[in-house]
């Protein structure tokens, strides 16, 4: 794969993680997506979904905290870009039934994306959901 097509992927990925247009990953699936994009994040309520779900998902996390994703390192080769991140955000509204807290989170993650025709047609996300959920329990050390 020819060197500027990798640029080219990398850039979709840090659009796609650090919202840079509108502060709003949802509007941008479409225009970042394959029509049939698949996402894969075992801290979901639902492993896999399409791009409605991705879009429905991401929406109800954006809605409760406050988000701000920050690509720390990145690879590609062929159809694949492996970005290393960090989220950071506050807990400002209702999320799986939990009143908003007002805390804050930092957590850590990777994510591997396939690309096709130039677009993300599929994603597979591990991060620390774990430690997010201890970092806004009230009797965290997370100063708010």
């Amino acid at each position: 794969m020819a060197l500027d097509q990798l640029a080219e992927h990398k850039e979709a990925v840090r659009r796609f993680l650090e919202e840079e247009r509108d502060a709003d990953r949802v509007t941008e699936y479409p225009e970042l997506c394959t029509a049939d994009y698949a996402e894969h994040d075992p801290a979901m309520p639902q492993e896999t979904v399409d791009l409605e779900g991705a879009r429905e998902v991401y929406g109800g996390v954006a809605t409760a905290f406050a988000l701000r994703h920050t690509v720390e390192s990145m690879v590609a080769e062929d159809d694949l870009v492996a970005a290393r991140f960090t989220v950071r955000g506050r807990h400002i509204g209702e999320y799986r039934g939990i009143a908003p807290s007002g805390r804050t989170f930092e957590a850590a993650g990777q994510a591997t994306f396939r690309f096709r025709d130039g677009k993300i047609a599929e994603s597979w996300f591990n991060w620390d959901f774990q430690g997010m959920q201890e970092q806004l329990r009230p009797d965290s050390a997370t100063p708010s």
